[in-house]
């Protein structure tokens, strides 16, 4: 059974573990992942979700505040063999609920050929697109999403 939580100082080494095998499959993934000292740090002071089974730490999902007032929706990833059922999107629920809660716009960027995760960020509501032109490198543009905090 998968457990949903707010991860807690303790398990920063796990999450940074993780981050570093699910960066392998990036499309750039010869530079360097998020390091131990920044999700340590995360996990004190942003939003940290954790999927787990077992106590093992197969998933998380990172949003942080900005000086802009915006959080930004920084990172999910779900071990390679926990993929495709359905964890990542349930990450995405807790996190989006609480950042609701605070009452907040939030923001994430993502590769503009990754068709099927826009479909799926723009379903969460991140309808407000912006293209910036080598956004990392000059190869390396991206699409920067917004959702809205909405009144209702």
């Amino acid at each position: 059974m998968v457990k949903y939580e707010k991860a807690t100082v303790s398990e920063f080494l796990a999450i940074a573990e993780l981050d570093r095998e699910a960066w392998k499959l990036n499309r750039n993934s010869e530079f360097i992942p998020d390091g131990e000292h920044v999700w340590r740090l995360w996990v004190e002071h942003a939003l940290v979700f954790l999927a787990k089974e077992a106590n093992v730490v197969i998933g998380a999902i990172l949003a942080f505040p900005c000086i802009s007032k915006k959080w930004c929706v920084h990172k999910v990833f779900v071990r390679q063999d926990k993929r495709d059922l359905g964890i990542g999107t349930k990450l995405f629920d807790e996190l989006l609920k609480e950042i609701d809660k605070i009452g907040v716009d939030c923001f994430l960027t993502v590769d503009p050929t990754n068709d099927s995760a826009i479909r799926l960020y723009e379903k969460w509501g991140f309808t407000e697109r912006e293209f910036v032109k080598g956004y990392y490198r000059p190869n390396e543009d991206r699409f920067v999403l917004t959702r809205k905090h909405s009144e209702n």
